[in-house]
């Protein structure tokens, strides 16, 4: 978890290299925020919090502002995989999507970063200690749907995905090149609402409110 959720600042100051990878995909899970119409990710009631950052649209970055699922970056890494999709079973205020699988938005990976001394310098929790690297990815296309937009995962889509079981935070669906062409396709025809989502995160954000604000100013 890292101490600030909006360090937009820092984002350019990272190492980033330039990616080499093929048209394939990863599909991983977010949960979605329950009181917005937009999927967002999931707003904290207060900071600090267990609840990620992630994806961090506002960036187009994932695994930077916080140390979370390694295993699943360091694969998207290793196999070279160019775009990561986010799926989320949707949670909020839009009854006819209540409860149903989407994929929401995609990144297209171009950049990587080792931040492993990043994220023990400013991160609260991490768990690179122990490891050579620690990447993070950065995206050169950021793209985001309405929930009336997205794309919908039924669960024979998920078979046929090669998954079965419950979606989770650690699970990560591999697409062919073809199957990543299908969702990209799709998704592509839908217009892009980045700007809404990181205007309604924004909005849903709590006040951080210092210990000394809370003495009644004794």
């Amino acid at each position: 978890m890292s101490v600030d959720f909006f360090p937009n600042r820092t984002a350019d100051s990272a190492p980033w290299q330039d990616y080499r990878a093929s048209n394939t995909g990863m599909v991983i899970y977010y949960g979605s925020d329950p009181i917005s119409e937009l999927p967002i990710r999931e707003i904290p009631e207060k900071h600090p919090s267990e609840i990620e950052s992630e994806p961090h649209y506002e960036t187009g970055t994932f695994g930077y502002h916080s140390c979370v699922r390694l295993k699943i970056r360091s694969t998207f890494v290793k196999s070279r995989i160019r775009y990561m999709f986010f799926i989320t079973k949707y949670a909020g205020i839009n009854e006819n999507s209540k409860g149903k699988y989407f994929v929401t938005g995609f990144y297209r990976v171009a950049k990587i970063a080792d931040v492993k001394k990043y994220h023990i310098r400013t991160c609260e929790d991490y768990s690179c200690l122990d490891e050579k690297v620690c990447y993070a990815l950065r995206a050169d296309e950021v793209h985001f749907v309405s929930i009336k937009d997205a794309f919908p995962v039924s669960p024979q889509l998920l078979k046929d995905w090669g998954f079965n079981g419950r979606l989770t935070r650690q699970s990560r669906l591999l697409l062919t090149e073809e199957q990543t062409a299908v969702v990209l396709d799709f998704l592509r025809k839908k217009k892009n609402i980045r700007d809404k989502y990181i205007e309604e995160t924004l909005r849903l954000q709590p006040n951080v409110v210092d210990d000394d604000d809370d003495d009644d100013g004794e």
